[in-house]
């Protein structure tokens, strides 16, 4: 059975925002970081995007 047009959307969510400069502490000891989170995240909506577009 063929999907219908609305089974065939892959839901993108919105690109992940980048942290305040007051959320990090700029100590460099936290684990992880709000920036490597950030990337991590923004790295994996990349991937989406990428995907959603094939």
């Amino acid at each position: 059975m063929p999907l219908s047009n609305h089974e065939n959307i892959i839901h993108i969510p919105p690109e992940p925002k980048k942290p305040e400069s007051d959320d990090c502490c700029g100590g460099g000891s936290c684990s992880p970081c709000v920036w490597d989170t950030y990337r991590q995240a923004r790295k994996i909506w990349l991937k989406t995007v990428a995907e959603a577009s094939e």
